[in-house]
């Protein structure tokens, strides 16, 4: 039998017994229905808990226990505080609270009406970290993100995560949220939820996590189980690249193990031919593996002290020129990396000094670090990020949050396995948060001598707070102990500690084709038939250009003109000139290009390697296909042969073209100078007046934002309230249907006044003997005739409203007939008065019936 759904006091004496499973449940705007859905399902001897997480409204009452008590023979407890959670048992939280579960007890806390509501959120991390992988989070319809944090806590824990189906919810907001994630392990209806969940606990445990040995009996399979679990990580290697074997044993047991219950596989040689069979479950298992949840400023407090203790003394000691070095080692989705760009970025504006910062964000999830680049992020960052640093390094776009563009580029994002791809070098600080507790000694011990070789003398390592690196106190000394915070000392010696053996990529040699990024093998064709075509009539040294004055191709014997410059490799026709053919080449290509005409300079002396030589200089457009000027041209040295030149030709004199030359970039100078002036006023006043719009932007989106919060909040509430009348409102209208139809069936007359003595309700029956229809209800009672003349109806009633004692006696109709009179006051359940109830009642005819009875 289900309770009444009020507060109910827990039996005393009762020993609690630990359940095995706790569920919570999360819902908001809609929850209610899915709620009834799911518990109708549940059977009451599950041996499971239940904590139900609703966005209740502060200002009205909760019926949720009324109501969910009729769909559960479970008992259904609105939670108190340190009620201890016991199997088969629903537990509500109760408004104006936030609800923690520790040590297996319900603790409630105020929550602060200025701040976002997400009780969900907190209820699911403190779930994680008490119950562990004896957790499951459940989050059903309702609208924003409430829950998503949560679930990535309880994933990380190795609990199990359920999403309702979002075509089944009436909102799909929350469970679409925790779906985008891809943590979820099933997205079910709420009637599937309860069946899976039910399965889940049904099924005896698979696999024995701190054992090397007897995970299978030879019976069930061919193979040892080391050889299935090797077969497995060689599954894992070829899909994913990543050698698992030195991973921590129980972490890898634990997760094939939840695939396996989520698979419905019952042996690991079944398992291991699903993922022989399943490229996409192998995937799975690979990501359920490398679990990545991360936050920004995940535990502000040691962010705060990475910040003060490490971040401004590399800021401080860092050069101007010289670059700061920072390797975010698995970095996930990119919160971490973001975060500590951040943290220089403000330290930077602190000190007032400008850095090159470089942040090599890496992992092993391609994936990830695909996602980390976007640079996008959903609401539920709010959650870990200040409203300060929200606006000023976020910009909302749609219903994302997208880094700023100044912290997106400190960061260089690429996917890396820190085991056998190089490290990076002169690293100023290095973060590895919470990475170290998936692998076994050897491969920490092998982490440790990659940072010992990859920092500074000085550098800071910044680690996990389950992570430590007391083992290496000669390399690495606490800064910060509790935080996990450490600065180098290069000199430090430990014995055997070496890096693992890396693998090198191989250098392939640039083409030309590489150079010319984006050309087609067809356009690249037709390139070459332009050079034949035009080479057909000059065969001096020469070279083309395109119209950056870049080298495309070089013709002859042009050594005697052109020769690399030492240093960084440059095809830039003027890097590779003889200063000698300078000023006359920059001309000629000058006049060349406006004039769109053959340009030549005769009887230039040039100071050769093999000796002085007198030559003319042609600068001529390169003729395309099309009438499209596409800007090539050919640069040609020729030695006098009296040969035919077209276009025009000009005798070279140093000052002529000088001055020619000084005229054409004074020009371009002067105008150049005028559009840049012009600019840049432009600029001005466009900047002042984006600026101006920017901050009233910024303002107004503030408001805007908090005031969206709260009001979606205030929505989620007022329409779980909603929802709860509704229901009342259904069962009082049923009661009310009742009540009519048993007054109506009866022969009893009953009139109902107020205390003005106006009528509320009657019944058919004394109806007739008032003379009343249904338009008269609110009328006085006194304005109408009845069948009994000899009675003073009206002063009776106003004698039981002034001393609230009930009139019982016979009375006699017109028609002779007798019948009982009773005048009673009307109490509410507060006990206050509003009107009195009439009752006439039939003497004969209840006698007759009662005679037709016993007949």
């Amino acid at each position: 039998m289900s309770n009444t759904g009020k507060n109910l006091e827990k039996p005393a004496g009762m020993n609690p017994t630990p359940a095995p499973l706790v569920i919570g449940i999360g819902a908001s705007a809609g929850g209610l229905e899915a709620l009834q859905q799911f518990f109708s399902c549940m059977p009451p001897n599950s041996g499971l808990s239940f904590v139900v997480v609703q966005h209740l409204s502060p200002d009205y009452k909760s019926l949720m226990a009324d109501i969910l008590s009729k769909h559960t023979e479970m008992p259904v407890y609105q939670a108190e505080n340190n009620m201890v959670v016991e199997p088969d048992n629903v537990y509500l939280i109760p408004p104006k609270k936030f609800m923690t579960i520790k040590g297996g007890k319900l603790e409630l806390t105020d929550y602060a009406p200025v701040t976002l509501n997400h009780p969900i959120d907190i209820f699911f991390s403190s779930l994680a970290e008490d119950k562990k992988e004896h957790s499951i989070a459940v989050v059903l319809s309702g609208t924003g993100t409430d829950g998503t944090n949560g679930v990535k806590f309880v994933k990380e824990h190795g609990g199990l995560v359920i999403a309702q189906a979002p075509e089944s919810a009436k909102f799909d907001g929350m469970p679409k949220s925790v779906i985008s994630t891809g943590l979820a392990d099933f997205v079910l209806s709420p009637e599937e939820i309860a069946e899976e969940i039910l399965n889940f606990s049904n099924t005896p445990t698979l696999l024995r996590p701190l054992r090397s040995d007897s995970l299978l009996s030879e019976e069930e399979s061919p193979f040892s189980e080391e050889e299935t679990l090797s077969h497995i990580y060689t599954i894992l290697k070829n899909a994913s690249g990543i050698d698992f074997t030195y991973y921590k044993r129980s972490t890898i047991l634990r997760r094939i193990e939840r695939r396996m219950l989520v698979t419905h596989t019952p042996s690991l040689t079944e398992f291991a031919h699903l993922l022989g069979d399943n490229a996409e479950e192998v995937q799975i298992l690979a990501k359920e593996i490398l679990i990545g949840v991360t936050n920004f400023f995940r535990e502000p407090a040691f962010f705060e002290k990475l910040k003060y203790n490490a971040i401004y003394k590399i800021v401080e000691r860092a050069k101007e020129e010289e670059p700061i070095r920072v390797w975010s080692a698995g970095c996930s989705t990119g919160e971490e990396a973001y975060s500590i760009a951040i943290l220089f970025q403000e330290v930077m504006e602190e000190l007032n000094v400008k850095r090159d910062v470089k942040i090599f964000a890496t992992d092993v999830d391609s994936r990830a670090i695909e996602q980390a680049g976007k640079g996008g992020f959903s609401e539920n960052i709010i959650d870990d990020v200040t409203p300060t640093r929200l606006a000023k390094y976020f910009l909302k776009v749609g219903d994302q949050y997208q880094i700023s563009k100044e912290i997106r580029r400190m960061i260089v994002f690429a996917t890396h396995n820190m085991f056998s791809d190089p490290p990076f070098g002169k690293l100023d600080l290095i973060c590895c948060r919470n990475v170290m507790i998936y692998f076994q000694p050897v491969m920490r011990r092998g982490l440790f001598a990659i940072f010992h070789q990859a920092l500074k003398n000085g550098g800071f390592l910044f680690l996990g707070k389950s992570e430590t690196a007391g083992e290496y106190v000669n390399l690495f000394k606490p800064v910060c102990n509790a935080e996990k915070i450490y600065v180098h000392k290069a000199e430090g010696k430990v014995e055997d500690l070496t890096p693992p053996a890396f693998n090198i990529p191989n250098v392939q040699a640039i083409s030309l084709k590489s150079i010319r990024a984006g050309m087609s093998q067809s356009e690249e064709t037709a390139m070459e038939s332009r050079y034949v075509r035009f080479l057909e009539r000059h065969l001096p040294a020469s070279v083309v250009l395109n119209a950056e004055n870049t080298v495309l191709h070089f013709f002859g014997n042009y050594s005697d003109y052109l020769s690399l410059a030492p240093g960084r490799a440059s095809l830039n026709f003027f890097h590779m000139l003889s200063e000698d053919l300078s000023l006359v080449s920059a001309t000629a290509i000058s006049r060349c290009r406006n004039e769109h005409t053959a340009i030549t300079y005769t009887d230039i002396v040039v100071d050769c390697p093999s000796g002085r030589r007198v030559i003319s200089l042609t600068v001529e457009p390169v003729p395309g296909e099309t009438d499209e000027d596409d800007g090539l041209i050919a640069v040609l040295f020729q030695e006098h042969s009296g040969a035919a030149v077209e276009g025009k030709v000009e005798k070279f004199d140093l000052d002529a073209t000088a001055a020619r030359r000084i005229t054409d970039l004074e020009r371009e100078f002067q105008e150049s100078q005028n559009d840049l002036r012009a600019t840049i006023q432009r600029l001005e006043t466009v900047n002042g007046e984006l600026q101006a719009a920017n901050e009233e932007l910024l303002t107004a989106n503030e408001e805007l934002q908090s005031s969206t919060e709260e009001l979606q909040s205030v929505n989620e509430e007022l329409y779980t309230v909603n929802t709860e009348h509704q229901l009342k409102l259904d069962e009082l209208t049923m009661m009310t249907d009742d009540l009519s139809n048993f007054l109506s069936s009866t022969m009893i007359g009953i009139l109902f006044v107020d205390s003005n003595l106006n009528i509320r309700k009657f019944t058919e029956y004394v109806g007739r003997e008032f003379n009343l229809m249904e338009h008269d209800i609110g009328r006085p009672i006194q304005i109408f005739a009845h069948s009994f003349p000899d009675e003073e109806i009206e002063q009776d009633c106003r004698a039981v409203l002034k001393t609230l004692t009930s009139i019982d006696r016979e009375i006699t109709a017109m028609n002779g007939r007798f019948y009982t009179l009773r005048i009673a006051p009307y109490r509410t359940t507060e006990n206050s008065i509003r009107g009195l109830v009439i009752t006439i009642i039939d003497s004969l005819g209840t006698a007759l019936q009662r005679s037709g009875k016993d007949a």
